[in-house]
């Protein structure tokens, strides 16, 4: 198959161009970034933004786009791996319609508002979703993120109603993480002394490996398995403290687990999400409770645990252990272990 990507130099992106290409595709992927050290060799490579202002200077990659389209070539599916922005999406959705036979984007859970208990499905009305304030905003935020996938949703399907493919991954972990959210606690685990984490219950866990999500991204493209897909794992009713447990005993850890109650990390100032990554409070609790049946069924394959998270470990390793852009300090974490001994 022919397929065009839309970024696939980082992250999940990079997993499916790696898979794509190691099952006898051929990929074309318009990026931003002149790095691309370790993508596979038979790749084409168009470099330029895709967003027609061009705000970084990219240059024109929908005009490289549209050169080769106008040469007459096709493309089996287009993968829309960067899409924030509906003006951005529907740029592309014009470009591409009638090129393609299949349109893949990644959205995310984040489209769905958060609650306590809730477990979101895909077959959510639009009403349903994360709505904007200003449907004209274009500031991407922590408030704004879920509502604009929205509306980039929206887009696809107005240019694609019968062959879009779009998932809504959860938090997605593995090798290349940009964001070291589950590499905290890899390192944390591998390194230190002692963590502190909540006392149970403490909620539950939920992700799924970029690599799973690339196979699965692909699995769809190759069967034409079409419609809206939530994408999480690795296991139903994960708890936050069995991710800690078996992340610990993956890496052989002799590092101690110290508990405390909700009261000290309130009297300390230690936040779920933003100092201990992976925990978040019980009022949002609705995203690690997301309901991915539907992509199981359709193929979705998620690996053990274990795997990831070793894998995480030998990936941290291997690029030097740079400070960390997720968590709290462990110095400060060694100074909480000494003041609670």
């Amino acid at each position: 198959m022919k397929i065009l990507v839309l970024g696939g130099t980082q992250f999940s992106g990079r997993s499916f161009v790696e898979q794509a290409c190691g099952a006898g595709h051929e990929l074309t992927i318009l990026h931003r970034s002149p790095e691309t050290e370790g993508l596979p060799d038979s790749v084409r490579h168009l470099v330029g933004d895709r967003d027609p202002k061009d705000p970084n200077g990219k240059g024109d990659g929908l005009g490289d786009i549209k050169a080769l389209l106008d040469a007459g070539e096709r493309f089996d599916a287009v993968v829309d791996m960067c899409g924030y922005v509906p003006r951005v999406v529907r740029a592309s959705c014009e470009l591409l319609r009638g090129h393609t036979d299949l349109y893949l984007f990644v959205s995310t859970i984040s489209v769905y508002p958060t609650s306590p208990d809730q477990s979101p499905r895909e077959d959510w009305s639009w009403e349903q979703l994360n709505q904007l304030d200003d449907p004209e905003v274009e500031e991407i935020t922590g408030e704004t993120y879920g509502g604009l996938k929205v509306l980039c949703e929206q887009v696809v399907h107005k240019y694609f109603p019968e062959n879009h493919i779009i998932p809504r991954p959860s938090i997605i972990a593995g090798p290349h993480d940009p964001t070291d959210r589950v590499t905290w606690w890899t390192r944390a685990l591998a390194t230190q002394e002692a963590v502190i984490i909540p006392e149970p219950p403490a909620g539950l866990a939920q992700f799924v490996d970029s690599r799973d999500l690339a196979a699965f991204f692909l699995r769809c493209i190759t069967e034409r398995i079409t419609g809206t897909f939530n994408c999480a794992g690795p296991q139903v009713g994960l708890t936050l403290h069995q991710f800690i447990n078996r992340t610990h005993s993956a890496l052989d850890s002799d590092t101690r687990l110290l508990e405390a109650p909700r009261a000290w990390f309130e009297e300390h100032d230690i936040k779920p999400y933003r100092d201990i990554p992976t925990w978040i409070g019980d009022e949002v609790q609705s995203m690690y409770r997301v309901d991915y049946s539907k992509a199981v069924e359709a193929g979705l394959e998620n690996r053990a645990l274990e795997d990831t998270m070793r894998d995480v470990r030998a990936w941290d390793v291997a690029r030097g252990e740079p400070e960390l852009k997720a968590g709290m300090k462990f110095d400060r974490l060694r100074e909480l272990v000494a003041a609670q001994a």
